[in-house]
């Protein structure tokens, strides 16, 4: 049952084996990638990487020689957030428009390739919604952990946004203690969050805390670390001033997202600890290259062009001490949902080898998202989620951006995108 190269894939009942045969795998644990490989999968799973030769009993799938690599994970994403290139854009959108904007979103992600996102921050609980509607089976799009709405102080980041945002079912919360910090993260894993999403910093957009700012002490970070670990629950913190990573990696949150504002005893203290810095590269270099397309004060340009020569020290400050670095792009604030492969380019394009962007965006994402046992590589024993791609990203990581070079997303062991879906 071989297939052509164009033609559309057939893959085995329930109970029996397909083999992904004559791929390129890249499998990503980091190492060269082979020729020849042969993954097989069952019922959703893993159950073989190598070169064996098909059996009659299995369904067999021809690759042709293109790329098999694992689905690609982005750490960083707002299903909800589209084309918000300005506040007057943000204000216009209510939380209903938000959840189908989160519908179509979710489908141009899977379709670039990419099986699982972490959704860091939403209006209500559209992620958790969104969530269960894609495993249901009742929305396509990719596997997500889900935050609630962003935990910011008065003053905050939060202040940017219009008030009907910063109500009961916006997309911020004000907290102004550690008691109520306690309060708000205990409310949002009572109504099923994956994720608690903390702003402890600035932003480029103010109006009243830049990114150099630092606006939730680390007694407050420290008991939403407290509170969510015990209930199993992971901790993002949006960092983009000194103290706000440090006081985040003190407290021993899992991921640090932006991370603009880094220096060389913090990097160090940062690979000694078990968090992930995701960069989100999308949200500088947006900025830098659509330039006047963006409806932004002169306050706002002449803070990111500050930031831009911070934000891409810290960054290779950490990679060079070791500190694991995952991909996510956070789009829809400038660039579209779909061009998540954009941030891979650009942790390449800053200093990453094209195969240390790989890995962020598949094993490194993985593990910040919690979910290195199940997904990120493809080894036996791991999920099926699996990207068949017609080219080589190791020679032009750019090319993962080119929607007609998907030939296959694989997502729990099934056909879901792809010009060969």
């Amino acid at each position: 049952m071989d297939r052509e190269a164009g033609e559309k894939v057939v893959f085995g009942e329930p109970g029996q084996i397909t083999a992904l045969i004559n791929a390129r795998l890249i499998d990503g644990r980091g190492g060269e990638p082979v020729e020849g490989a042969v993954v097989r999968i069952r019922d959703g799973d893993i159950v073989g990487v190598g070169r064996e030769p098909v059996q009659a009993s299995e369904v067999s799938v021809d690759c042709n020689g293109m790329t098999l690599l694992p689905g690609l994970i982005d750490a960083h994403a707002h299903l909800i957030y589209t084309d918000f290139r300005s506040l007057d854009a943000v204000d216009r959108c209510s939380i209903e428009t938000s959840s189908i904007n989160a519908v179509n979103n979710a489908r141009k992600v899977l379709d670039a390739g990419y099986t699982t996102i972490r959704d860091v921050g939403t209006v209500g609980n559209v992620a958790v919604a969104m969530r269960d509607a894609v495993a249901d089976g009742k929305v396509a799009g990719p596997r997500i952990i889900a935050s609630g709405q962003i935990i910011f102080p008065t003053g905050g980041l939060g202040e940017t946004l219009p008030p009907h945002w910063t109500s009961d079912h916006g997309l911020g919360r004000r907290v102004d203690s550690p008691d109520a910090m306690r309060a708000e993260v205990r409310r949002q894993i009572r109504h099923g969050v994956d994720n608690i999403k903390l702003a402890a910093s600035g932003v480029e957009v103010g109006p009243y805390a830049w990114t150099w700012m630092t606006t939730f002490s680390e007694e407050e970070i420290a008991v939403a670390v407290e509170e969510a670990h015990r209930w199993g629950r992971t901790v993002a913190v949006h960092a983009q001033s000194y103290d706000s990573v440090r006081f985040s990696l003190n407290a021993g949150v899992d991921t640090i997202e932006h991370g603009t504002r880094i220096d060389a005893e913090t990097a160090k203290a940062f690979a000694q600890s078990d968090t992930v810095l995701v960069p989100t590269l999308s949200t500088l270099f947006s900025v830098i290259e659509l330039g006047s397309k963006l409806n932004l004060m002169p306050k706002q340009r002449e803070e990111m062009k500050v930031n831009e020569p911070l934000w891409i020290e810290s960054m290779l400050r950490c990679r060079d001490e070791g500190v694991p670095i995952a991909s996510g792009a956070d789009l829809g604030n400038r660039y579209p949902h779909g061009a998540n492969a954009r941030e891979i380019e650009l942790l390449s394009r800053v200093g990453l080898s094209p195969m240390e962007a790989l890995l962020a965006a598949t094993a490194v994402a993985a593990k910040a998202l919690k979910l290195d046992h199940e997904v990120g590589t493809i080894e036996e024993g791991k999920r099926a989620d699996l990207l068949l791609f017609n080219g080589d990203p190791l020679t032009d990581i750019a090319s993962l951006q080119d929607a007609a070079r998907i030939a296959l997303v694989v997502k729990a062991g099934l056909p879901a995108a792809g010009f060969r879906a």
